[in-house]
């Protein structure tokens, strides 16, 4: 299994010194290869939608928080690090015009030297939808025509492209990013649309806070629908981003996974290896950044080494 980290780019800890920390912190230490920022714009001063990343449905952050754009933060990130990927988890696609996306996307894996992925998701906010100009109602289907134009931009000398959503003539992009025939898209989303938008466009699928028996469900779904396109789970990455915390005493049944004692934290990162996960990326659970970069480094030297063994 691969391992990554969260850089926190929405709520308290956005001080760009302590961003720039923690980041050099993760390229230093070899355990990590990816590092990875949430994609938000906008925060609704009254939240009508539901938080689907947690039981409580209301998210951690507010529109009191701050909220650092992700593709202005990856530049940062690309121009202090040579060695970790970095991508998004997961960019909300309908909120970007997938002309200007690619051509971001396409810049960053020059600019990275190849180290792009593109997290890929339909959004859940519909307030901040209206207030990016995305399409609601229609993001599953904006959503897979994005995908198709971007792979087009990626690939084709002068592509052509007339859909529902999106129409390209006449036009080319240059310079093409580095990976080919396009940096890795991991596409979220626990739903069967999701799922199966994954199986049939990415090379990978990304979920947000799911338990390892949650992994087991859903990895057996998409060996389904990869199979119904003629491909295999072997050439399929499997993400999950998780929270991180480490405790004193353990925590009592019904605990967040990777949260708790560091043995707590070493069997539940063993059981999702078990099930079937290849790339974990781990969010520090607090707003304290020295305690942050604590939680980093104890995962790399106290939990890692004995999930491998």
């Amino acid at each position: 299994m691969k391992y990554g980290a969260m850089i926190p780019n929405l709520g308290a800890a956005v001080d760009p010194v302590e961003i720039a920390a923690l980041t050099q912190q993760v390229e230093a230490e070899t355990r990590y290869e990816t590092l990875m920022v949430s994609d938000h714009i906008v925060m609704p001063t009254e939240l009508h939608s539901r938080y689907p990343y947690n039981s409580s449905g209301i998210p951690a952050f507010t529109a009191e928080h701050d909220i650092l754009e992700p593709f202005t933060l990856l530049s940062f990130l690309a121009g202090i690090t040579q060695r970790v990927r970095l991508g998004i988890s997961v960019q909300v696609l309908p909120y970007r015009h997938p002309v200007v996306n690619t051509k971001m996307i396409s810049t960053l894996d020059v600019l990275s030297q190849g180290r792009i992925i593109v997290g890929a998701g339909v959004g859940w906010l519909e307030q901040e939808f209206q207030a990016t100009g995305g399409d609601f109602p229609n993001r599953g289907s904006v959503t897979d025509e994005h995908i198709q134009l971007f792979k087009l931009l990626c690939t084709e000398e002068e592509p052509v492209f007339h859909g529902q959503h999106y129409h390209l003539e006449g036009f080319k992009m240059k310079p093409k990013p580095i990976q080919k025939p396009h940096p890795p898209i991991w596409v979220g989303g626990t739903t069967g649309p999701g799922k199966r938008r994954a199986a049939r466009t990415a090379d990978g699928w990304h979920a947000v806070g799911v338990n390892q028996e949650g992994i087991r469900k859903h990895r057996a779904d998409l060996i389904g629908y990869l199979d119904e396109q003629g491909r295999d789970i072997s050439d399929f990455t499997i993400s999950l981003r998780t929270s991180l915390e480490f405790t004193k005493n353990p925590l009592p049944e019904g605990r967040t996974p990777c949260t708790g004692t560091t043995q707590q934290i070493i069997d539940d990162v063993k059981l999702y290896q078990e099930v079937g996960l290849d790339h974990m990326s781990v969010g520090p659970r607090t707003t304290n950044f020295q305690e942050a970069m604590e939680y980093i480094e104890r995962f790399a030297s106290e939990v890692i080494p004995k999930v491998e063994g």
